[in-house]
């Protein structure tokens, strides 16, 4: 049994009235304190109300995927939560600005993960301070990053992806909606539509090697690296029974004969799987067909594995679902979405090139990855902004492009964290580079 770990959350916003809100999975975490899944809090509020000086503590032996929520919201998204007390509010509620970070601490692999995260949205602000002295934060205070998102993306300051609020001490808060959000993506967006047609001209051959799955966790059988090539545009031919016409595919990849499969997988993107939209978000409702699908679980039961045939119209990130997700999403599913993975980084990286000169593009080699100048044009400026003044990632697959910041506080350790006000200077003081 690991020692209990504490984590203390100091409210420097001034708002009594900031809701805490804990979510993780309720499977390998065990001795929590003072917090409970699916829950909120609102600890300097109510008959037991702590000091706006003094900090709620609460503590945990093992926690599996934990996300701390810290929100501010006005009198429509008070009356939300109260009606509905264990739901997380969505991403594109407008009543409610926060932020969140991520920590985890797994009996099988005891090291704490914890990193910070803005891929939806910029909201409230944390500073995290840890036992040995280090620090995990922001480099501008809120409002301050929101205002340079504005000008970095091109949105405009009446753009609609910005959102205020009045909360219950009468101060107005405001948060930035990100590219991940159907509601505002095409304002970051349109400029990867004119990237697929600019790769399409410039018939860009893309080789990709997907993930192995030998060793994993996932269901069904393990596969090796499997080499995928490919191009956007449409295939010149389709395989006999295609659930779509050629006419309606803008990406087409084919892999290398697997022996354990026994025939090339050959993957096809139709525009609801690759646009603008699902490129900076990382995954779609759909828009995915592989062929042939080697082995699935049934949409039906989860737990079973149905072989053969086409996968039609699946999500990018193509997984099974349930409580059980990634025990019963198969290897060969997990191998699949690796691909559409690497297509989406390389894409919010701007790496596939769109001259003859950079006409073959290999995902990892970078020799062979785009000019400068293409890189800045298509860069996921959102994400770009976001990780060079905090130490938090703004996009889907950070990690895959290694941009993803995590930190590992000793396990028994005292995390201290620390909501700021919008506009609170002391925010800046957590950013690790300005430890």
């Amino acid at each position: 049994m690991a020692d209990s770990t504490t984590i203390d959350i100091y409210n420097k916003t001034g708002n009594k009235d900031l809701y805490l809100f804990f979510d993780y999975a309720e499977g390998g975490t065990e001795g929590v304190t003072n917090f409970s899944n699916m829950t909120y809090l609102q600890p300097w509020s109510g008959p037991k109300a702590l000091d706006l000086d003094k900090p709620f503590s609460c503590s945990f032996d093992y926690l599996n995927s934990g996300t701390f929520w810290y929100i501010i919201t006005n009198d429509e998204g008070a009356a939300t939560i109260s009606k509905y007390p264990n739901t997380a509010m969505g991403s594109e509620d407008p009543n409610w600005v926060g932020g969140f970070f991520e920590l985890s601490l797994l009996a099988s692999n005891p090291e704490i993960y914890m990193d910070v995260t803005n891929v939806d949205q910029v909201g409230l602000f944390c500073g995290i301070g840890f036992a040995d002295g280090s620090t995990c934060g922001y480099g501008k205070t809120a409002n301050d990053m929101i205002s340079g998102i504005i000008t970095a993306c091109g949105l405009g300051e009446d753009t609609k992806a910005k959102k205020t609020l009045t909360g219950s001490d009468n101060k107005t808060y405001a948060k930035l909606w990100g590219p991940t959000l159907p509601a505002v993506s095409a304002l970051y967006a349109n400029v990867y539509d004119g990237y697929i047609s600019a790769i399409t001209a410039n018939d860009t051959n893309l080789t990709i090697n997907s993930d192995s799955t030998e060793g994993s966790n996932h269901a069904g059988t393990q596969l090796p690296s499997l080499k995928f090539t490919g191009k956007f545009g449409a295939p010149e031919t389709m395989p006999a029974g295609s659930p779509v016409s050629k006419e309606d595919v803008v990406l087409h990849m084919t892999s290398e004969t697997c022996k354990a499969i026994g025939e090339p997988v050959q993957i096809y993107f139709t525009k609801e799987g690759i646009n603008g939209g699902t490129i900076m978000s990382g995954s779609s409702a759909g828009g995915m067909y592989v062929y042939p699908a080697f082995e699935y679980p049934d949409p039906k039961d989860q737990s079973k594995i149905l072989k053969g045939g086409w996968a039609s119209d699946v999500s990018l990130n193509w997984t099974a679902t349930g409580t059980n997700a990634v025990q019963n999403t198969t290897c060969f599913q997990a191998m699949v979405s690796s691909v559409g993975r690497d297509i989406v980084t390389a894409m919010n990286m701007g790496y596939i090139g769109v001259t003859a000169a950079k006409e073959n593009f290999v995902y990892g080699n970078s020799a062979t990855y785009a000019t400068e100048a293409n890189q800045e044009k298509y860069i996921n400026k959102w994400n770009r902004y976001i990780t060079s003044h905090s130490d938090s990632y703004g996009m889907a697959y950070s990690d895959a492009a290694h941009q993803k910041v995590q930190f590992h506080p000793a396990v028994g350790s005292t995390i201290t964290c620390y909501i700021f006000g919008q506009d609170d200077p002391e925010t800046t003081s957590y950013w690790s580079e300005n430890d």
